[in-house]
């Protein structure tokens, strides 16, 4: 599971904070128009380009709030995305000598791939390209940064591990804030369980939680404390992944975090095994007959779900399998147990 539009956050505080030859993202003075109208028409493009981004995200937030969103909102979504990148193209797109611009094309070019369904690599390859000229060229540590965040989340997005965990890697060697390095920490995490390599998944993990002060657990650590969950689950400890969900729990009760619209499961199926788990713990911390037989049937169609929609060279389908059974006699066991009483 990935922060998706983590970015956003990213690339407005570079595009914000780090002005160039004394630009400013706000609207272009009086000064900068005489001195330099070509630098003053981009950063008016800059803006709106923005704008649309915003009413993009607003809309999607809205639609996360409706199971059949309208067939005019989701319409609006790739309008304003579109929108978007007609004025970062009129900005010099991908040949602008503004690494901003180029950071904000690759970023669009990436959404327009990712939300298309079915996927569109070719979009996506193409906001590498992009991203690549800014990763590697001499812009401010901001900049950079968000143009290696946003190369990971392209890289996951089409499956391409090695180089996602590459590019993590860089975002964490220019990022110096403590809840950013969480998120990048934790990302990476989730690229190492997708190589099955558990043991750096967990210890990223784990490197994220301590990247946090107590009042960020709140906002970031809650979905680091699933990741967590899900891999030492795959490592063998189920009772451990458990007591992760738990705790994330204390800090969400009603789990907003992991169905935030700024994050998406890569791989998508990987969606099934958060649900299986997230519904046994609820099983075993409650009580209540009804609810905890109902817990248990979710989390046994959640396994279930997991191996149907699995490819069949899935590395966790045996331990799926595994995990189906055990649900389904633990369910027998409280059950029958419930009602000698």
């Amino acid at each position: 599971m990935k922060r998706r539009f983590f970015v956003a956050a990213f690339v407005a505080a570079a595009l914000l904070s780090v002005p160039l030859a004394g630009e400013a993202l706000a609207e272009p003075s009086v000064w900068l128009k005489a001195r330099d109208p070509v630098a003053a028409s981009r950063a008016t493009l800059l803006e709106e380009a923005d704008q649309f981004l915003l009413k993009h995200d607003l809309a999607q937030s809205e639609s996360i709030f409706d199971a059949t969103p309208a067939v005019d909102l989701l319409r609006m979504r790739d309008v304003y995305l579109l929108e978007a990148l007609k004025r970062l193209e009129q900005a010099g797109g991908a040949e602008s000598p503004d690494p901003r611009v180029r950071l904000r094309m690759g970023h669009v070019l990436r959404r327009l791939g990712q939300d298309r369904k079915p996927l569109n690599p070719g979009r996506i390859e193409e906001a590498i390209r992009v991203l690549l000229t800014v990763a590697h060229g001499s812009a401010p540590q901001a900049i950079t940064t968000s143009a290696w965040n946003e190369l990971a989340i392209a890289y996951a997005v089409l499956g391409k591990r090695d180089q996602e965990v590459h590019a993590y890697g860089q975002a964490l060697a220019h990022e110096p804030l403590g809840h950013h390095r969480a998120v990048l920490f934790a990302n990476r995490a989730e690229s190492y369980m997708g190589m099955g390599r558990l043991d750096d998944a967990i210890q990223g993990y784990r490197e994220a939680l301590r990247s946090l002060l107590p009042i960020e657990m709140f906002q970031y650590g809650v979905t680091a404390l699933w990741g967590l969950a899900v891999a030492t689950d795959r490592d063998g400890d189920l009772d451990g992944a458990l007591a992760s969900i738990a705790l994330a729990r204390a800090y969400d009760r009603d789990d907003r975090k992991i169905h935030e619209p700024s994050w998406f499961f890569s791989p998508p199926h990987d969606e099934a095994w958060y649900e299986a788990l997230g519904a046994w713990s609820a099983a075993r911390s409650t009580d209540l007959g009804a609810v905890r037989a109902e817990a248990y049937t979710r989390a046994i169609e959640a396994w279930e779900a997991y191996l149907e929609r699995a490819p069949d060279d899935d590395r966790w389908i045996p331990l799926g399998r595994v995990r189906l059974e055990a649900c389904k006699k633990e369910r027998e066991r409280v059950l029958q147990a419930a009602r000698r009483r």
